[in-house]
């Protein structure tokens, strides 16, 4: 998506009001800072719902203006423009080689993880290939169509590992690339045969049976950073301020999202406003919303980083990035540091 005539940055302006017959002027009143966020339409922006839809983000000074991509891929131009200023997505292999050409973006926040038993990314597999018995196991795969959000995006690595623990390759598919709107399609039109299908997509195609998650991937590649939080320039060069206050609102919505979450992924009781703010994000019901199953999101922010260096193992072997930046190149963790010692380390609100 090409992101044309934002606004401008203007940090803390003053507006002054007077009457000009009295010439008494008011006090200089300074307006909140605009800060705009590239967003995936995806369950991994819950945080960022939260925060929003709790006020985090006015208590801090800062407007939220939200401009929609398919994929992290498709930030990075826009981010090192300073079109955008935070984007949401994982690490890609466009990012890789954007820093390589001295573009200033850094990961700066977990934002999606995989974790044990709890089923966000899941090999999903068309309901009637199942029911026919033509998909038993991953060996099935073979020959199949599997579908992805983009190429270069480091969840290739868990086809590749779902792929390897069956005796299989990357070849052995037909990948294509498409976003979880047209894989939801393309599965009900039986033009796709499987995908790495996430929530809330997930939940709605079950329940209109047109799929099953076949297998969790966290089954074979445990604890994987799906997404994560990436500044641009605007914020790490500009108005380092203005990035402190936005992760520290961030933070309390990440730390209130996983509050909300209980030990299964799906969320709890209560929490209503929640709920509510889902609905008008995901176009999704209360019932549905309570039975999707959630990414996991570390309260304090951290990344990690052995997750990060398979898929960087994986893109270099593949040939898709140079191998001259490596991943810790990618982080800057000071803004996440300076929100957990504002905010104190995360203790999960009782029950």
């Amino acid at each position: 998506m090409k992101v044309t005539g934002l606004a401008p940055h203007f940090s803390r302006r003053s507006v002054v009001a007077g009457g000009a017959a009295s010439l008494i002027c008011a006090p200089a009143l300074a307006a909140n800072d605009k800060v705009t966020v590239a967003m995936t339409a995806g369950l991994a922006d819950a945080p960022m719902i939260v925060a929003m839809e709790r006020g985090y983000f006015k208590a801090e000074n800062i407007d939220i203006e939200k401009v929609i991509f398919a994929s992290a891929s498709q930030t990075i131009v826009p981010l090192a423009s300073k079109q955008i200023d935070v984007a949401g997505g994982s690490i890609s292999a466009a990012l890789y080689n954007g820093v390589d050409r001295y573009i200033n973006i850094k990961a700066v926040a977990d934002r999606s993880h995989t974790t044990d038993g709890i089923p966000y990314i899941t090999i999903f597999v068309r309901q009637d290939l199942i029911d026919s018995g033509r998909f038993k196991s991953l060996k099935d795969l073979k020959g199949l169509k599997f579908a992805i959000i983009a190429k270069g995006i480091t969840v290739t690595t868990l086809l590749e590992a779902g792929l390897r623990s069956a005796g299989l390759k990357m070849s052995d598919v037909d990948v294509v690339y498409m976003d979880y709107t047209k894989q939801a399609m393309a599965l009900k039109n039986k033009a796709l045969d499987v995908t790495l299908m996430g929530e809330p997509f997930a939940t709605a195609l079950v329940e209109d049976k047109v799929g099953v998650r076949f297998m969790n991937t966290n089954d074979y590649f445990p604890n994987y950073v799906v997404t994560v939080f990436l500044y641009g320039p605007s914020l790490l060069e500009d108005r380092r301020e203005v990035g402190d206050r936005f992760m520290r609102a961030l933070m309390r919505g990440m730390r209130d999202y996983n509050d909300a979450l209980d030990d299964k992924g799906l969320l709890s009781t209560g929490n209503d406003d929640i709920i509510s703010a889902f609905e008008r994000e995901f176009r999704m019901t209360p019932k549905q919303l309570r039975s999707m199953f959630s990414h996991s999101v570390d309260p304090n922010g951290k990344i990690n980083m052995k997750s990060v260096a398979i898929d960087w193992d994986f893109l270099v072997s593949d040939g898709q990035i140079s191998g001259k930046v490596k991943p810790d190149q990618l982080l800057d963790v000071s803004f996440a540091q300076k929100a957990v010692a504002s905010l104190g380390p995360y203790v999960r609100r009782a029950r």
